[in-house]
């Protein structure tokens, strides 16, 4: 009788381990990384990062300013940027702007003090000359007030705070043309006449205007010292 009973338990158990042979061994395939399923979802993570991974570019910039009444001193914007050529949009422009009344042994002079500009703030869509593109600005601070009565209209001259009874917040700007069908293509007199800058830090004020660089063929008025944007250079890392 126990031998009968052994022989039904062994045939009991074979028949269940066979039934569970498959779903056991899902799991052991799996963790060596052979399920078909698994395998799909990384490649096409991976190809979604290459993508998207290969559509953005890095550029580095320098626009300038010339400065008729400090030379040798020019104001110069010297800084980078990311474009993602698929949505044709510019984020981090970054840099620094130097300060063309800097002054060594009485006399202009460098190596000239700069500002950083580490916040962009505002990003215009724009056609000039024919050319699609964007107005890019990036920010000493956080904020765009920048003269008088708030914001950074080019044009401007005033520290914001003077109207507001408030003090000078030291802002300052750099406004760049970003060609959003080829960033480095060399940009035309219409395309530079639309760079502007303000410097309203201590270094960049007289009384209570600030240094500003902009074009009569841009926006009406030169720079407060006559400063003009002079050339716009983008070039591919």
């Amino acid at each position: 009788m126990n031998g009968m009973r052994l022989q039904v338990l062994t045939m009991i158990l074979g028949g269940f381990l066979a039934g569970c042979g498959d779903d056991l061994g899902t799991p052991v395939d799996a963790a060596q990384g052979a399920s078909p399923d698994a395998g799909t979802a990384i490649d096409s993570a991976g190809a979604i990062d290459s993508a998207g991974a290969g559509s953005v570019v890095f550029y580095d910039v320098v626009a300038t300013f010339r400065e008729p009444m400090t030379q040798p001193n020019d104001t110069i914007f010297t800084g980078s940027l990311t474009f993602d050529s698929t949505s044709k949009s510019v984020t981090n422009l970054t840099g620094t702007l130097t300060q063309s009344m800097t002054k060594v042994n009485g006399v202009y002079g460098g190596p000239m003090t700069t500002v950083t500009l580490a916040n962009q703030l505002s990003s215009v869509p724009t056609v000039l000359d024919g050319a699609s593109g964007l107005l890019v600005t990036t920010f000493a601070l956080t904020t765009t007030d920048t003269f008088s009565g708030g914001g950074f209209v080019p044009g401007g001259t005033e520290y914001y705070g003077l109207l507001e009874s408030t003090p000078n917040n030291h802002n300052a700007y750099a406004m760049i043309f970003v060609n959003t069908t080829d960033p480095t293509a060399a940009p035309t007199q219409a395309q530079v006449d639309k760079l502007a800058y303000a410097d309203c830090t201590a270094g960049g004020m007289m009384m209570s205007s600030c240094m500003t660089g902009t074009s009569v063929g841009g926006y009406g008025v030169k720079g407060t010292m006559g400063g003009y944007p002079l050339s716009l250079v983008i070039t591919r890392r």
